[in-house]
């Protein structure tokens, strides 16, 4: 696990925080892996069903499952994504995309 201490947190692993019948997952996932993971705990499709986080500690209000998981990866896994061109940094990589296209293509 020290080994993975000096890469970006985007290519870290991280653990699952997500309480299952009363305790966290514990899970240790990389990042790509989360939003397949995260379906086996209810969390999938982009239904407009209002949900509370289940993460360790979370005491945000209910949101669309489908802002779950995008919420998971902005705070409880605190994913950056850099602009390698200009250093600003994104909580989405889409708006890192964009940004790219935007202002150094």
């Amino acid at each position: 696990m020290l080994r993975y201490l000096s890469l970006p947190r985007t290519q870290q692993p991280h653990t699952c925080g997500w309480v299952v019948g009363g305790e966290p997952c514990n899970d240790v996932l990389f990042p790509e892996q989360f939003s397949g993971h995260l379906t086996t705990h209810g969390i999938r499709g982009n239904g407009t069903t209002n949900m509370l986080c289940c993460w360790v500690g979370c005491n945000a209000p209910k949101m669309k499952k489908e802002s779950v998981l995008r919420h998971v990866f902005e705070v409880h896994l605190e994913l950056r994504f850099e602009c390698p061109d200009c250093g600003l940094s994104f909580t989405r990589k889409t708006s890192l995309n964009h940004h790219r296209k935007s202002k150094h293509f």
